[in-house]
C-alpha cells in the first residue's frame, strides 16, 4: 500500500479495541458477580452499559470529528477508552464498574466514528482505500471471535479484572504511534447544534434500551423506552428543521445513496447477528450441546467473517463496493436458504456448508458498505461513519431480539427464510444506480 502502514496499524489496533470490549466481557460475568455482589443478572448491566452509550452517542462523536478534526478527537476518544479501561480494573463495587463501562463506551463512540475519518483522509476513494477498509473490516470481525476465547483465557488464568488491564498496553502504543502517524486534517468551523446532539443521543439511547429489554422480557420498560424514543425523535426532526445550524444539512439526509448505504448496513447486521444468536440457541437447546462445543461449532461462521475481507480486499478492491456488496449479500442469502430446512434432526455437516458462506457473506460486506457510506458524504466523513456505525448497532439490537422472537414463536428455519428474504430484498435496492452528483454540505437544496 503506497501510504504509510502504522496508520493502519493504529486505525485497526483501536478498531479491534472497541469491538474486542463487546464481547471480551460476557465470559467474565459470573466472576465479577460473585467478586462486586449483586448476582449474574445485575452485572450483565455492565454489558448494556458499554453497548448502550457506544451506540447513542457515535452519531455525535461523528459531527465532533467533523468539527474538531478527527486526528484530535481519534486520540483523545482512545486516551479516554484507556482511562476507563483503568477505572474498570481497579473498579471496587459493580458501581465503579459501570461508570467505568459507561466511560469506555463513551470513548468508543468518538473512536469509531473518527477511525473512519482518518482513514478517508489518509486513503483516497478508489482502490487503495477499499483494501484499506477490508484490513480495518477483518480487524474488526477477528474482535468480536476471538473476544470470549481472549475472556476465558485471562479470566481463568489471573482474574476478571485481566480484561480491562489488557488494553492499556494497546492503548499506550497506538496513542504514541497514532500521534506520530496520523495526517493531521483540520475541522470544519461551524456552530455546535447542542440541542440536536442532545436529542440525538436520547433517540438512540431510549431506542437502544427499548430493544435491549424486549430481549429480557421487560415488556412496560420497553414499551416506556419506545415511546420517549418516538417522542425525543419527532422533537430532533422539527429541532433540525428550524434551526440555522443543523447537525448537518438537509440535503444530505435526501441523498439516496446514503440511505441505501447506511439502510443495507443496518440489515446487515441484524440478519448476521440474529443468525448468530439462534445457532447458538439451536446447537444447545436442541443439539444438546455445552457452551464450549456450541462456540466451536459456530466458529465456521466466525472464521470466514474474519478472514474473508483481508483475502479478497486486493481482489475485489477495483471492483464498484455496490456491486461487491450486492453479490456478497445474494451469496449470503443463499447460504440462508441452505440452512432454512434445519431442524432437532438435522445432522452439524448439513448446516456447516451454510454457516461457512454466510460467514464469508458477512466478512465481504462490512467494507463496501463503510465505502459506500464514505463515498456518500466525502465533504463529512466523520458524521458518515456515525451513521454507518450507528445503524450497524441498531440493526444488531434488533436482529438479535427479531430473531430471538421469530425461533421462539415459529422456529429455526423461519429466521433463515426471513433473514434471506430481507438479504435478497437488500441485494436488488443495491441494483439500482447511486447518484451520479454529490451534493456538498451547505449547498441549498
Amino acid at each position: 500500500m503506497p501510504k504509510p502502514r502504522p496508520v493502519l496499524v493504529v486505525l485497526c489496533a483501536a478498531m479491534f479495541l472497541v469491538l474486542l470490549d463487546v464481547s471480551i466481557v460476557n465470559v467474565a460475568l459470573p466472576t465479577i458477580a460473585r467478586d462486586l455482589g449483586g448476582g449474574t443478572s445485575a452485572a450483565q448491566v455492565v454489558v448494556d452499559g458499554y453497548t448502550v452509550p457506544l451506540a447513542a452517542l457515535m452519531l455525535f462523536g461523528g459531527m465532533l470529528s467533523d468539527r474538531c478534526g478527527p486526528r484530535r478527537l481519534f486520540l483523545g476518544g482512545l486516551l479516554v477508552f484507556g482511562l476507563a479501561s483503568l477505572i474498570c480494573a481497579v473498579a471496587p463495587n459493580l458501581g465503579a464498574l459501570l461508570a467505568g463501562r459507561i466511560l469506555q463506551g463513551a470513548g468508543a463512540a468518538a473512536m469509531l466514528p473518527a477511525s473512519l475519518a482518518c482513514l478517508s483522509a489518509q486513503w483516497p476513494a478508489g482502490p487503495d482505500r477499499t483494501r484499506a477498509l477490508a484490513a480495518w473490516s477483518g480487524i474488526s470481525a477477528l474482535a468480536v471471535a476471538v473476544g470470549p476465547l481472549i475472556g476465558g483465557v485471562l479470566v481463568g488464568g489471573w482474574s476478571w479484572r485481566a480484561i480491562f488491564l489488557v488494553n492499556l498496553p494497546v492503548v499506550a502504543t497506538a496513542a504514541l504511534l497514532g500521534g506520530r502517524a496520523i495526517r493531521h486534517t483540520a475541522g470544519r468551523q461551524r456552530a455546535l447544534d447542542g440541542p440536536g446532539a442532545a436529542l440525538s443521543v436520547l433517540t438512540l439511547a431510549s431506542l437502544i434500551g427499548a430493544v435491549i429489554a424486549v430481549g429480557t422480557r421487560e415488556f412496560a420498560l420497553s414499551l416506556l423506552l419506545a415511546v420517549l424514543a418516538c417522542a425525543t425523535g419527532a422533537l430532533l426532526v422539527g429541532w433540525e428543521r428550524r434551526t440555522s445550524a443543523p447537525m448537518a444539512d438537509p440535503a444530505v439526509w435526501r441523498r439516496p445513496d446514503l440511505r441505501r448505504a447506511v439502510a443495507s448496513a443496518g440489515v446487515m447486521n441484524a440478519v448476521g447477528n440474529g443468525t448468530v444468536l439462534v445457532v447458538t440457541l439451536f446447537l444447545q437447546g436442541q443439539r444438546h450441546l455445552g457452551p464450549q462445543l456450541a462456540g466451536l461449532a459456530v466458529a465456521p461462521l466466525f472464521a470466514p467473517l474474519a478472514v474473508a475481507p483481508l483475502l479478497a480486499g486486493g481482489r475485489l478492491g477495483h471492483r464498484p463496493p455496490r456491486q461487491v456488496a450486492r453479490w456478497a449479500f445474494l451469496a449470503g442469502a443463499l447460504g440462508l436458504v441452505t440452512l432454512a430446512p434445519a431442524g432437532p434432526g438435522t445432522a452439524y455437516g448439513l448446516m456447516l456448508p451454510g454457516l461457512v458462506v454466510v460467514g464469508a457473506a458477512l466478512g465481504l460486506l462490512v467494507a463496501p458498505l463503510t465505502a459506500m457510506t464514505l463515498a456518500a458524504v466525502p465533504e463529512a466523513p466523520g458524521l458518515a461513519g456515525g451513521l454507518a456505525n450507528v445503524s450497524r448497532q441498531v440493526g444488531t439490537s434488533l436482529g438479535v431480539a427479531g430473531f430471538g422472537v421469530v425461533y421462539q414463536v415459529a422456529g429455526l428455519g423461519w429466521c433463515f427464510g426471513i433473514g434471506a428474504l430481507l438479504w435478497l430484498l437488500t441485494a436488488a435496492g443495491l441494483r439500482i444506480p447511486a447518484e451520479s452528483k454529490v451534493k456538498p454540505v451547505g449547498a441549498r437544496p
